[in-house]
């Protein structure tokens, strides 16, 4: 993807750099070296690493992405211990607040260097033991800045939590996400606790992140773009508007259309630019089943049935999801007395829709699960002339994403300053996110599109799986776990052939 303020990000990043470097400066004269090496990229890490006493292929540690981050804290932690900095808060604002701190130490007259701190000698002589409760601190300090720097920056860990991307992506996988590949994209929210916190502190309503700081949408550029058919995670656009960008449900889905395409689906199958865009390999359908016995848990697990519902539990007949082959291999079981395409559930237009047809003014495409559209997905530039037709389509990307105030009066428009305008430029991207479970998936068809705002990056490969099949009671009742009907889902054991395995 494209980078955005990136400009402005350079600028933080400066003024960063040259904060931290004002006071690292300071220390390095007090440690016999050259101070100006401080100011130079890169060639700083060389004489840190001097000044801290580490050895020299410390030097490569820093130039690798993610390791350098466990090397920055080590080479932190040395220096401040270099100069007498030994308490929790002392050490906390130095690792990360130091763009704050270190300043903060050019401007102290008593500081004095006491040796080198990163070396096991001087660590053994000067490092006394804490009391238990500091070690636990200072344990919990680097698993925070380590891991949470890493997911923050550079890869995620995402565990699938609803049937929504099966049979590709199943309940219970482990994804290992890039943010880099697409172009990192800087945190909206620094003040959070990371790792811990999505929203709030495990057990508890304790919000894990401060609003009180805000950055504006930054991007860093990326090698790749988002494709069609790409599986993509991303924050949630329809979460509550009281939680920043960032601190919204992440989501995975598989991205149908892109910015710039024109969108159609026809009887459930996605049109791209007037084409038929090609299904991946296990996209699901829905199907009626009926058996001639009890349904059994071991039945779905055996099936990759991951869950179900019930039509008529005294007829025994069930809705389930899968595709095409193993359906065919479903009618071959003697507990099966007959399975059918059951998409005439879903052959009515839903208010769950976006933009359903019976809540809009002016309808001019059909919004029901299986035909939506044909819609265009705005891209970064684009100047569009606003019409009654179009602009309920477009408001959200408008007024709820690029907040441009935006309103209608019959046929005219007007911006913030009530001018009459004619047309509108757009300053993001746009995606449309539909779920490989077709007929089991709240995607962009129930919620709209998805502003590059709020991409976060692609799967990579999983890590690892488990088996989650739905739990089915004895009277062949398929068990609810909570009010909004989610499945009560049961490990089967784990899927040993996910590990590691790419992304399809």
């Amino acid at each position: 993807m494209e980078s955005y303020n990136f400009n402005l990000f350079l600028i933080i990043w400066l003024v960063c750099f040259l904060l931290t470097r004002l006071g690292l400066s300071k220390l390095f004269k007090l440690a016999g070296e050259n101070p100006v090496m401080a100011w130079i990229p890169v060639v700083s890490w060389w004489f840190w690493i001097k000044v801290v006493g580490r050895p020299k292929w410390y030097f490569i540690g820093m130039l690798i992405p993610c390791v350098n981050i466990l090397f920055t804290f080590n080479l932190c932690l040395d220096i401040l211990r270099a100069f007498g900095k030994n308490k929790f808060w002392q050490q906390f604002a130095g690792i990360v607040l130091t763009f704050i701190y270190f300043p903060i130490l050019y401007f102290e007259k008593d500081l004095k260097y006491h040796g080198l701190a990163g070396t096991k000698e001087w660590r053994e002589k000067n490092v006394s033991k804490n009391v238990w409760y500091r070690e636990w601190a200072d344990a919990i300090l680097f698993a925070l800045y380590v891991a949470g720097g890493m997911r923050a920056l550079f890869f995620d860990l995402y565990q699938i939590p609803t049937a929504s991307m099966e049979g590709n992506m199943r309940v219970g996988d482990n994804l290992i996400v890039s943010r880099t590949g697409i172009g990192m994209r800087i945190p909206f929210t620094p003040v959070a606790i990371p790792i811990l916190a999505q929203k709030t502190l495990p057990f508890s309503q304790i919000p894990g992140f401060s609003s009180v700081i805000q950055l504006p949408y930054m991007r860093l550029p990326g090698w790749t773009d988002i494709h069609n058919n790409d599986v993509v995670v991303f924050n949630w656009p329809a979460d509550g508007e009281e939680y920043p960008i960032d601190k919204k449900d992440n989501y995975v889905k598989r991205c149908v259309g892109i910015a710039g395409d024109s969108v159609n689906i026809i009887e459930g199958q996605v049109h791209i630019n007037g084409v038929a865009l090609p299904t991946v390999n296990k996209t699901q359908t829905v199907y009626e089943i009926a058996l001639n016995q009890t349904l059994t848990t071991e039945f779905l697990a055996e099936y990759d049935l991951g869950d179900c519902q019930v039509l008529d539990l005294n007829a025994k007949r069930y809705m389930i999801r899968t595709w095409k082959e193993n359906a065919k291999a479903i009618s071959q079981n003697s507990m099966v007395d007959s399975i059918k395409t059951a998409r005439k559930y879903y052959a009515e237009a839903s208010s769950q829709m976006f933009l359903a047809s019976s809540h809009r003014d002016s309808v001019d495409f059909a919004s029901t699960i299986d035909n939506y559209g044909p819609f265009y997905l705005p891209k970064r530039g684009d100047k569009i002339t606003l019409t009654p037709q179009n602009f309920d389509f477009y408001a959200r990307a408008i007024n709820t994403y690029e907040k441009g105030g935006i309103t209608q009066d019959g046929t005219s428009f007007f911006n913030e300053a009530l001018e009459k305008i004619s047309e509108y430029t757009f300053k993001y991207n746009y995606y449309w996110m539909m779920g490989d479970n077709r007929y089991n998936s709240l995607d962009s068809r129930m919620w709209g599109y998805v502003p590059e705002t709020h991409v976060i990056g692609k799967p990579m490969f999983t890590f690892i799986g488990r088996k989650m099949v739905q739990k089915i009671d004895s009277d062949g009742t398929p068990l609810i776990a909570d009010h909004r009907g989610s499945p009560d889902y049961i490990s089967a054991g784990w899927r040993w052939d996910k590990v590691l395995k790419g992304i399809e």
